[in-house]
């Protein structure tokens, strides 16, 4: 098939509205999957992140090592799909999810970058039926339980994605549609020819004000 158009959705905050991994934790802290303080754990380091300045890196790192490190991956999965049955829906942010909508209708090639897991983005994205996704990759020893942190999505790598894409199908900037609502993925936002941010944070949403960027 020839595509014409690529639209990107990053997923947390965007697509659903609050952080998928995060909720995740919370649902295998009940199933008694993880101890009660990985909920500290994963709040604590988050709110570092979002009102202290952690880097994303360090977020990622300080959360696998208190929570991930050494776990069954086999289990993990294992607790995705009733995790999303419960979830997702829930909290399916509707302006987006129109527009995802719209955009598979009309026939553009669609497209989830998150820097959540993989193991969680990859359902997500087969449940709303994009054509591909990418995301966080963790490395698993012999045993298939997690040992390292493989490559965290962020920013500019979700930016050169949009350009190997655009590469293999030759569209145009014009064509490209992204949506985001941080500003760690200006990146993202700066290759496409469309960027709309998605209840963006107090730096995105000064700089798309400032550029006369949509704002969802």
């Amino acid at each position: 098939m020839n595509w014409s158009q690529l639209t990107v959705f990053d997923l947390d905050r965007t697509i659903v509205a609050d952080n998928c991994s995060l909720d995740f934790c919370r649902y295998l802290v009940a199933k008694n999957v993880l101890p009660y303080s990985s909920l500290f754990y994963s709040f604590f380091y988050y709110v570092k992140h979002i009102f202290f300045g952690m880097s994303l890196t360090d977020l990622h790192s300080k959360v696998f090592d208190h929570l991930l490190r050494g776990r069954s991956l086999e289990r993990l999965e294992a607790n995705v799909e009733p995790f999303l049955q419960e979830y997702l829906y829930s909290r399916i942010y509707p302006p987006v999810i129109a527009q995802l909508r719209l955009a598979q209708h009309l026939g553009h090639y669609t497209l989830i970058l998150s820097n959540s897991p993989s193991f969680l983005v990859e359902k997500i994205a087969l449940l709303l039926g994009v054509n591909e996704w990418r995301a966080t990759q963790y490395a698993v020893d012999n045993e298939r339980n997690l040992c390292h942190i493989a490559s965290i999505m962020q920013g500019e790598d979700k930016a050169s994605c949009v350009k190997e894409i655009a590469g293999k199908f030759s569209i145009a900037k014009e064509k490209i549609t992204a949506y985001s609502d941080s500003f760690l993925d200006l990146p993202l936002l700066l290759e496409a020819g469309t960027p709309i941010a998605v209840n963006p944070d107090r730096k995105l949403r000064r700089f798309s004000q400032q550029h006369q960027w949509s704002i969802l």
